[in-house]
């Protein structure tokens, strides 16, 4: 507080006359120390503490009145702080302890419960997940544009190797996206998120070396489709149909009664049919024979007539490629031993031998003399002479008939 200039006067004037010598000692205020005035300073109060609100978590902290006189009261912490104290030294008292401030809340009120058990502060609200780290199971990714726990949000959240890839669309793991994603020749297209079989050749494009649709299955030829196997020389080169591979042979390279691997390998008119003999019939092997009827490509109308030695029809019979017709084969023999018939040597230490002959010998071969030599070749079996190669003839006086050497 601060005493008026008039006040201190009056003090000062009574002082004087009952001190002896006063006017003497002292002549001014200023040489008293004093203001001009005379008047002297009082210590103030100290200044207001300060609070400093606490945020949610923090506690607030407020500073008491730091002048020497008294402060006022410091204010408290908003949430949790605590009041500084007023220092005081030759003034008024100093200022109050602030005031506790009140607790801070959890994030969401602490009222995130399952299915929602995670609160999203940014937001304040209760969510499934904020991170992978709240997803499991058969849903282990989550997907931070709705919070949510999914099965996958990219390929790698995919663990099964079956279905590697993470459809985002749906947020699912799937075999396949798109064709290029299926790598079986079982199961080369891509339908609905899964790896089927083919249907169309245009399925098998992503299976290397196997561009043709077989029955469900990508290939590398056909029977019917073989463009891939190349050529030599201009002629195609076919395809082995039984094992769909390209093969060697030439396209209209075998004749009748000569091994094939597919219809095309036979000349026009024929078809490769599987052969079988003896009871019971065992396969003998696929062979080109004539189509019975298919005249227009050499093929006789009447097998027995003029198919020789070709006498016996097969009705019905199914290609290697799945053509079916009436054919003209051997009645009697194979073609196994029409092959070998007066070509193969069947002599073993300068002995006739049955054994090297034909396919079943001696029911379908044996091993003959040829007449006015010492060599021995193997001939075929025979009814009369339609089963034999004009102008051959069956010698039917024989314990087994065979077609004769002249």
């Amino acid at each position: 507080m601060r005493l008026t200039s008039s006040v201190v006067a009056a003090v000062v004037s009574a002082s004087c006359f009952l001190a002896v010598g006063c006017w003497k000692t002292t002549s001014t205020c200023e040489e008293q120390g004093k203001r001009a005035d005379c008047s002297v300073d009082q210590p103030d109060g100290g200044a207001a503490g300060n609070s400093n609100a606490g945020t949610a978590n923090t506690a607030g902290n407020s500073a008491g009145g730091d002048s020497s006189g008294g402060g006022a009261a410091g204010g408290g912490g908003s949430n949790g702080g605590n009041g500084g104290a007023g220092a005081t030294s030759g003034g008024a008292a100093g200022g109050e302890a602030g005031g506790g401030g009140d607790a801070g809340s959890p994030p969401c009120g602490g009222l995130c419960r399952n299915p929602k058990p995670v609160c999203a502060e940014a937001s304040n609200t209760c969510v499934e997940c904020v991170g992978n780290a709240q997803c499991e199971g058969t849903k282990p990714a989550c997907d931070l544009t709705t919070n949510s726990c999914v099965e996958c949000t990219d390929n790698t959240d995919c663990k099964d190797t079956a279905k590697p890839f993470c459809d985002k669309a749906v947020e699912q793991c799937l075999a396949c996206l798109q064709q290029s994603d299926c790598k079986s020749p079982t199961a080369s297209a891509c339908d609905a998120g899964s790896c089927k079989a083919c249907t169309k050749d245009a399925e098998c494009s992503n299976i290397s070396g196997k561009g043709v649709c077989d029955t469900g299955t990508c290939v590398q030829c056909t029977g019917s489709k073989f463009t891939a196997c190349g050529n030599v020389a201009g002629t195609p080169l076919v395809c082995d149909s039984l094992k769909r591979t390209c093969s060697t042979n030439k396209q209209h390279s075998a004749g009748l009664c000569q091994a094939c691997v597919t219809d095309a390998q036979c000349n026009a008119g024929e078809i490769c049919v599987l052969d079988k003999f003896g009871t019971p019939a065992k396969d003998v092997g696929y062979f080109c024979h004539w189509k019975k009827g298919d005249v227009a490509d050499g093929a006789p109308a009447d097998c027995f007539a003029t198919g020789q030695p070709y006498s016996d029809t097969q009705t019905n019979a199914v290609s290697i490629d799945g053509v079916t017709s009436d054919v003209c084969t051997l009645a009697v023999s194979t073609c196994v031993a029409r092959n070998q018939f007066k070509s193969k040597d069947c002599s073993v230490s300068s002995a006739p031998s049955d054994a090297v002959c034909g396919f079943a010998p001696p029911k379908d071969s044996k091993c003959a003399q040829v007449p006015s030599s010492s060599t021995y070749r193997c001939t075929m079996t025979c009814g009369s002479d339609v089963d034999c190669p004009a102008p051959f003839t069956c010698n039917t006086g024989a314990s087994t008939p065979v077609c004769t050497f002249n």
